[in-house]
């Protein structure tokens, strides 16, 4: 090779490195901007984590300081908070022998101190003894119960039967029953199951299946699986507890009561718990319960107001709601027709209401108990199917519309105020030829009486003013009525038409044992003494 060949390829060369270098000097700036791109984004990852530590630190700072404030809040306010007639205040939780997960969900609860009734039963169903307790509602007596349950059944391993039945007069109270013990539960693992009407069959039958602990159930509807199911078997029960037995005798459940009570077995230990004791009560006590320690605890507080006049009654209690009344109180009255008239009266006064009777359905019922429960609305209309262990936490007051037909339920009614030791008034708007049958009341049930006056020009301008809502009163009532007759054919062609559809598969099923409506068993009762 000739040197001026030589010399050729090294400029080639030379003008080739040269090219290379002027190629990477134009992706340099592109490569320099992503690094720092890159490591600004990383510095900025940094800052944030560092940043959310900090935030973290501080959130758990601000937390701790929080609570050590309510700490000595609740070391401040420890004694007038608790009142010595409903809070066993000399007994803790610990002194009954409860977990330490229970403790901590009664805690949690805001409960410190046992209750009277509490501190009374939850020994003695610990130690397998039959109880009769006899304590007025709102005193904790669900709660009572519940945990000593808890205690014995919860840390059992898999089993292949239930140990516990609870069985309650209304769905609303079993289903209460169910919340408190899920509330009860939180640090536990006992399993419960909720058998109730209006709640497919088919569901529960796979609940029962699964052999939760507790069963919380309504009589009509544990009878119905007990015949038509082989879901549940009451033969393994250890425990009973028959809650507002007095309720449950005056709504006819005496046939189912007496079908569970044969279903389990004879060395049961069984509960029996009642506002009241009745000659009812105490005749079941004799058949359900074996040599029973009988516990009672009662007290009450109230307030009465008297009227002149039956056409006074809603101004005055208007009067009672927009002058006196105006947070979480529950209005009482004797029938569905009045209560939904008051439900329409207050609204049309701008006064927020729901109401909870019989003509509901189970899913309206359950709605307006936690609309009402959750604080959507002020007030709470119901009939006496809602009296009976409706539990509602900070009711400050209770209205009765009318005087209630007995002193128990009476005692039931003011029940949903003051509930586990809080303030709480009820008051009672009566005809001045009633007002010495309600003093006979206020004297059974061992109440404190005053009277409430009013300025009488203030009710006569409410009397005016609701002469004037009256026509629109009545227009909301007939258009109801009209559009419950239209919904009613809608339900019954829907009927006929699935009848006609399905009318193989129905067919196929097998029939059910008749169980009796309240109605029928009154009418054989009936039949049964003209018989005899």
């Amino acid at each position: 090779m000739s040197s001026s060949e030589i010399q050729s390829d090294s400029e080639d060369l030379i003008q080739g490195q040269k090219d290379f270098d002027f190629y990477a000097d134009l992706l340099n700036p592109a490569e320099k901007l992503r690094k720092r791109i890159q490591q600004s984004t990383q510095n900025q990852i940094t800052k944030l984590v560092k940043s959310a530590k900090k935030n973290e630190k501080q959130q758990k700072k601000t937390k701790q300081i929080i609570q050590k404030i309510k700490n000595e809040d609740l070391q401040e306010n420890n004694q007038p908070q608790y009142d010595s007639k409903i809070f066993a205040t000399n007994t803790d939780f610990q002194q009954l022998k409860l977990n330490k997960s229970l403790i901590k969900a009664c805690h949690e609860q805001g409960y410190k101190y046992p209750t009277q009734i509490q501190a009374q039963i939850i020994p003695l169903v610990l130690a397998g003894k039959d109880v009769l307790a006899s304590s007025c509602t709102g005193s904790g007596k669900t709660a009572a119960f519940l945990l000593p349950l808890m205690q014995r059944f919860g840390n059992t391993k898999s089993q292949k039967y239930s140990k516990a039945l609870i069985v309650m007069p209304t769905r609303e109270l079993a289903l209460q029953c169910y919340e408190m013990f899920q509330k009860l539960n939180q640090f536990s693992n006992s399993t419960a199951a909720l058998v109730i009407g209006a709640v497919p069959i088919q569901q529960q039958e796979a609940e029962l299946r699964r052999y939760p602990d507790i069963i919380i159930a309504t009589p009509g509807r544990i009878v119905d699986l007990m015949k038509n199911s082989f879901s549940i078997d009451l033969s393994s029960i250890e425990v009973l507890v028959l809650d507002e037995a007095d309720r449950l005798m005056e709504m006819g459940f005496e046939a189912e009561i007496k079908e569970i009570l044969q279903q389990t077995p004879r060395d049961r230990q069984t509960v029996l718990v009642s506002a009241t004791l009745k000659a009812t009560v105490k005749q079941l006590s004799l058949l359900a319960l074996h040599k029973p320690v009988k516990v009672s605890v009662d007290y009450v507080d109230g307030l009465a107001y008297d009227s002149d006049d039956e056409k006074d009654r809603e101004a005055t209690l208007l009067a009672l709601l927009q002058k006196k009344f105006t947070e979480k109180t529950i209005i009482f009255v004797r029938t569905k027709h009045d209560c939904h008239r008051l439900q329409i009266l207050l609204g049309l006064k701008d006064l927020s209401c729901c109401e909870l009777h019989g003509n509901l359905t189970q899913q309206q019922r359950i709605q307006a108990y936690e609309d009402f429960k959750e604080g959507k609305y002020q007030y709470l209309l119901a009939t006496d199917l809602a009296a009976r262990g409706l539990d509602i936490a900070n009711v400050k007051a209770v209205i009765n519309y009318e005087i209630p037909y007995e002193t128990s339920r009476y005692i039931h009614r003011v029940g949903r105020t003051a509930r586990i030791g809080n303030q709480g008034v009820s008051v009672t708007i009566c005809l001045k030829r009633e007002v010495s049958q309600f003093k006979q009341m206020i004297k059974e049930s061992k109440q404190k009486l005053f009277k409430l006056n009013f300025n009488p020009e203030s009710i006569n301008e409410i009397k005016q003013e609701l002469k004037q809502l009256e026509s629109k009163i009545k227009k909301i009532i007939k258009e109801e009525v009209f559009e419950k007759e239209i919904h009613q054919t809608e339900i019954l062609a829907q009927r006929a038409q699935n009848l006609i559809q399905h009318r193989v598969e129905i067919m196929r099923k097998p029939k059910k044992e008749w169980i009796q409506s309240a109605q029928q068993k009154k009418l054989r009762n009936q039949i049964q003494e003209e018989d005899d």
